[in-house]
């Protein structure tokens, strides 16, 4: 015998007027709708089920529902609704789900204008006023004989930042080819003019750090007088590093290493760093705003996330991987993504060629950053082949390696970066910058504009600038510079409209403003 929910079902989709009582009702109705491809009925029921009982569930299902026929804006908006319900519940581990699920239906189209860069009234130590810090992985063969940086010659200049990983162990476990400091390292950044990000990774169990590992440390960085940054223990957040183990025990040796460091190396910014997932667990180890210089991020752009071909990332936008800890530390801290690559090739899938993958996401980070998040002032390339370099963990599954090395089409995009004042390598900060195009502005000349875009589709082909309605401006590339008319004083509109390779309109959002 068919249940009272499907019949109900059936009686609605076949056109029958029936008296839905209650939001359970509505909710089964909508599922079944969905189950026929009736996306329009659906999305029907699940609004009525969201009147009748505004439950996280039923917002989500609803959202689910607008996503069948591509009406992004409105899944998006439901998601949100779902999301802030799951939150209030305390429930954080479905929230962060469903927030990741949502992010490639989130579709953004905002213009920013170019003004005159301001100076930050409070920065924190190394900190710049505007701009974003190159920085590059240097891993061991990145130092000639003559104790000099190989980089400059690959990419036709230095950088601002540049970043090695280090195991702290005592002195007296020292040897030559595990040295208690990189010295090396560290007088080869000297000689280039650069800052030292130095990713601290415990050689012993936590417990067993102390002052007198901690203090010949300090003194050596401080004595070396290079800036540097020192990123002690970091992805703690996740469960398979030996640190993660004892939250309460982590604050307390992160705690003890701010202390020394602050009080012996002037020269050094400390660096808390998280990676971009399991973000609900972090309040259980932030140490304190005293204790943290900068807050970091590792994350990446890889065509699967953990080698799965089941899990796309063709849709998500790096940048989206900020949200979160950008939302919640920008405000005290400034942002460090101490770690990012784009992988152009995997061994989940390794006859096929991911470059254009590869570079149309480190621009949408790069210039994601610099028009979105000002906050973050240092983005640090992990130039790494995983797939053929003897360095990497043999334990890593082949599946989950990726090759992240700057080559080919990405090593261009890269040193095109480098010949943009925006992003920061020899420490000439920008006079320039993108912000939010204001709701007043001076217009009696041509003014510069750029835009954040953001679609479903991951490659849109070009952005029109509309002015009152009028097309005046189009670009192709990222990020969609352009040149604005001049305009007559008074109230205006602008537009931006995002088009596919087959010329459909994706995406389109207008602002009013005032030109005087």
């Amino acid at each position: 015998m068919k249940s009272w929910h499907w019949l109900l079902g059936v009686l609605f989709l076949s056109g029958i007027a029936v008296s839905q009582r209650n939001a359970d009702q509505w909710y089964a109705t909508g599922q079944n709708a969905l189950k026929s491809g009736d996306y329009s009925s659906a999305i029907a029921a699940f609004q009525n089920a969201v009147k009748g009982n505004p439950s996280a569930a039923n917002y989500r299902w609803l959202g689910e529902a607008y996503v069948k026929l591509e009406k992004y804006d409105q899944a998006t908006a439901a998601f949100d609704m779902a999301i802030q319900k799951y939150r209030a519940k305390n429930d954080k581990v479905t929230a962060q789900a469903l927030e990741n699920r949502t992010n490639p239906y989130r579709q953004q189209g905002e213009v920013y204008l170019w003004q005159a860069s301001q100076p930050r009234k409070k920065r924190a130590k190394l900190e710049p006023n505007n701009g974003v810090m190159l920085g590059m992985y240097v891993d061991e063969t990145g130092i000639d004989n003559q104790d000099h940086l190989r980089l400059s010659s690959r990419l036709g200049s230095e950088v601002a930042v540049y970043f090695r990983y280090h195991k702290l162990i005592f002195p007296s476990q020292s040897t030559v080819n595990r040295p208690f400091f990189p010295t090396r390292f560290f007088r080869a950044v000297k000689k280039a003019d650069g800052i030292v990000h130095l990713a601290i990774e415990p050689g012993v169990p936590l417990a067993q750090v102390t002052e007198s590992m901690l203090i010949p440390f300090a003194e050596a960085v401080r004595d070396s007088g290079v800036k540097t940054f020192f990123r002690f223990a970091g992805e703690f957040n996740d469960p398979s590093n030996e640190w993660s183990k004892n939250p309460r025990l982590y604050i307390e040796k992160f705690r003890l290493v701010a202390k020394i460091f602050h009080r012996i190396a002037k020269n050094t910014a400390i660096v808390w760093m998280p990676m971009a997932s399991r973000l609900e667990v972090l309040d259980q180890y932030y140490p304190g705003e005293e204790y943290v210089d900068w807050v970091g991020v590792s994350m990446y752009s890889t065509p699967f996330s953990n080698g799965d071909i089941n899990q796309s990332n063709l849709r998500v936008s790096p940048s989206d991987q900020l949200r979160g800890i950008y939302a919640k530390y920008a405000s005290r801290h400034p942002i460090q993504i101490s770690e990012y690559a784009a992988s152009h090739e995997t061994l989940a899938t390794p006859n096929i060629d991911y470059t254009d993958f590869a570079t149309q996401k480190m621009q949408m980070l790069y210039w994601g950053v610099a028009q979105r998040y000002p906050r973050v002032k240092n983005i640090n390339w992990l130039d790494i082949d995983m797939i053929r370099s003897k360095f990497v963990t043999p334990s890593r599954a082949a599946e989950r390696r990726n090759n992240y090395q700057l080559v080919g089409a990405k090593l261009e995009v890269f040193k095109t970066l480098l010949t943009n004042p925006i992003f920061i390598r020899d420490f000439r900060e920008p006079t320039v910058m993108p912000s939010r195009f204001p709701s007043r502005i001076n217009a009696t000349v041509p003014f510069d504009v750029t835009a954040w875009v953001k679609t479903f589709d991951p490659l849109p082909k070009k952005v029109q600038y509309l002015l009152d309605g009028k097309v005046v401006a189009e670009s192709q590339t990222i990020p969609y510079n352009a040149q604005l008319p001049a305009l007559s004083t008074g109230k205006h509109t602008i537009e931006v409209h995002v088009f596919d390779a087959k010329n459909k309109l994706l995406l389109s959002r207008k602002q009013f403003f005032t030109a005087e």
